[in-house]
């Protein structure tokens, strides 16, 4: 949900604006310390351009599972916006938010189902870079860590952060 207008953005296929070039920038130096032996991706447009930016040479190949949790009839809304029309909602997520679903979308369980063959298989790669959104990486990070889902151990990624994690 990062992004600089605070807005649900899961499924809306937007690309990088400047600020996120920006970032890309300071990480790809940030990343040159790093041997990486191949790259997956998301599918959406702004973590290809990422990829673009930051590893242009790395082989790659993308994952449809590292898409967004869907946030359904939220997406592009504001939490201000969720908060004073559907209250109610918006408390539920605040109390579970693990198991809650996006009206219309899916709950972070159903992302983890989703990424959790990413997991198995990156739990006996080498040097893979993943590039792809705040909710979905948290819920991987978690699996990969061996970590229940609503663990506060991980907490959530800031726009061109990146963490190593080791099997």
């Amino acid at each position: 949900m990062e992004n600089l207008s605070k807005r649900f953005l899961s499924h809306t296929d937007a690309p990088l604006g400047a600020q996120g070039r920006e970032q890309c920038e300071r990480l790809r130096a940030e990343l040159k310390a790093f041997q990486f032996e191949r790259c997956i991706v998301s599918p959406m447009r702004r973590a290809q351009e990422t990829r673009e930016l930051v590893a242009p040479d790395l082989p790659f190949s993308v994952e449809p599972s590292l898409r967004e949790v869907h946030f359904g009839e939220w997406e592009g809304k504001t939490q201000e916006w969720v908060q004073e029309h559907e209250p109610e909602l918006f408390e539920r997520r605040r109390r579970d938010p693990v198991s809650f679903r996006f009206p219309g979308g899916e709950s972070i369980e159903d992302a983890a189902t989703r990424v959790r063959p990413i997991a198995e298989r990156l739990a006996n790669a080498r040097a893979t870079l993943v590039i792809g959104h705040r909710v979905t990486l948290g819920a991987l990070e978690r699996l990969l860590r061996g970590l229940p889902l609503d663990s506060q151990v991980v907490e959530g990624l800031q726009p061109a952060e990146f963490r190593v994690v080791r099997g």
